[in-house]
């Protein structure tokens, strides 16, 4: 892991939460993300939540090795202390960090994803990147690519469901 502390300005860089990459991982999709994305960075409670305390679970070897991940610091542990009060340090430093960095937050749960947009952070998703993958011609089925995440153990909704496959034209 790299530890980066400037911002790429080009968008296909994100600062990720634990959720999405570990749905990938356990559907064995993990290769879509950096075929989007030209790096993904992640703040240390992301990596400890996926490597450390997720030893031996899908996708620790994977983060741990990926060279499109870059691990940076956040500066406002202050701000982090006081997100760790709804929710937990990886998802706090993720938001923390989007905002600092100015860049997209790839993040799956509701209550995260309203405070980043409240903060003015883009957000991508797991819908969002398998969208964005069959625009690129990387996945023929967005609904196919669902449906292996969601036997996995991706958890989503009927209705974002059916607003992701309405979006994809399928």
């Amino acid at each position: 892991m790299q530890k980066k502390k400037e911002r790429n300005s080009i968008p296909e860089v994100v600062v990720a939460d634990s959720s999405p990459l570990i749905s990938f991982a356990r559907a064995n999709k993990l290769h879509i993300i950096p075929s989007i994305y030209k790096k993904i960075i992640i703040p240390q409670g992301v990596y400890d939540e996926i490597v450390v305390k997720g030893r031996g679970k899908p996708g620790a070897e994977e983060i741990k090795s990926a060279d499109w991940i870059s691990l940076c610091e956040i500066n406002n542990q202050v701000e982090v202390e006081k997100l760790e009060e709804k929710f937990g340090r990886g998802e706090s430093e993720a938001v923390v960090l989007a905002q600092e960095l100015k860049a997209i937050l790839l993040a799956d749960e509701w209550g995260v994803i309203r405070e980043a947009r409240r903060r003015g952070i883009e957000i991508t998703s797991t819908h969002l990147v398998l969208i964005e993958a069959k625009k690129r011609r990387l996945t023929e089925s967005v609904k196919k690519e669902l449906e292996e995440l969601i036997v996995s153990g991706f958890r989503t909704t009927q209705v974002l469901i059916k607003e992701t496959l309405h979006i994809a034209g399928e």
